[in-house]
């Protein structure tokens, strides 16, 4: 099944990755980084721990992109898993002047993870759907992301998110790019909470990112409404805390 994914996976980014490098002309950038805690969709991926990652993408003009981004990340599991690799591609298009849609599809892979005979792994494919809208000065979006079958073959799952983010001041201090405050709250469902380790659950987050040359330094405060008891029984990979990422665009 895992096979499975991963092929479909790679054929859909590539055929969207052609489609981007030759519809039109377009640019790649690359960022690099490191985060306090990394967390997705609330919850721990690096047992409360640093971790550093990095990314490449490609946009053309037409709409296009293609992308891939890894992190080191800590389960504290029997396959001794560390990094995890994204690779995804879509599809942009503005629906007016402030009002845009996108479409990707991203597979997240952890190629290190040496499983034991007969368990579950994690790879899992979602398919993700947004669209954005700029509210004179506040920019609103929302997002809806589909799994057939995630992390840890925990059966179909689906994930929805709103988020609002505003400039501040458009440089303060050392910061030339300015300041911008942003929010998110989201609700994933998943249909084998038991396989998962958590029931359905609320994510949420809300911080600031100030911008000076080509470093933005982003602090928020992340959290869910699970309790100890209910996170992979019995854990803090749930909990709320403040999360530092510093990123450098490049080149």
């Amino acid at each position: 099944m895992t096979r499975l994914k991963l092929t479909t996976a790679i054929a859909l980014v590539t055929l969207l990755g052609q489609g981007a490098m030759s519809a039109q002309a377009g640019s790649f950038t690359a960022n690099i980084g490191a985060t306090t805690d990394y967390r997705f969709r609330g919850q721990s991926q690096s047992q409360t721990n640093p971790a550093i990652f990095g990314g490449v993408d490609y946009v053309s003009d037409s709409g296009l992109f293609v992308g891939l981004w890894a992190s080191s990340i800590d389960f504290n599991d029997a396959a001794d898993t560390y990094v995890e690799v994204d690779l995804y591609g879509g599809y942009t298009h503005a629906l007016s002047e402030k009002t845009s849609g996108t479409v990707k599809v991203v597979y997240y892979l952890y190629p290190t993870a040496d499983y034991l005979p007969g368990s579950n792994e994690y790879d899992y494919l979602e398919l993700i759907a947004s669209l954005s809208h700029d509210f004179g000065g506040i920019t609103g979006g929302v997002e809806v992301a589909y799994s057939p079958d995630y992390f840890f073959e925990s059966g179909d799952s689906v994930a929805l998110t709103g988020s609002l983010s505003a400039p501040l001041t458009d440089s303060w201090l050392i910061f030339d790019g300015g300041l911008t405050a942003s929010a998110k709250v989201g609700y994933q469902w998943i249909d084998d909470n038991a396989t998962f380790g958590t029931p359905d659950y609320v994510f949420y987050d809300f911080g600031i990112t100030a911008k000076v040359w080509k470093l933005a330094i982003d602090v928020r405060y992340v959290d869910t409404d699970l309790g100890e008891t209910d996170c992979f029984g019995g854990t803090n990979l749930c909990k709320g805390a403040v999360v530092g990422t510093v990123t450098l665009a490049l080149p």
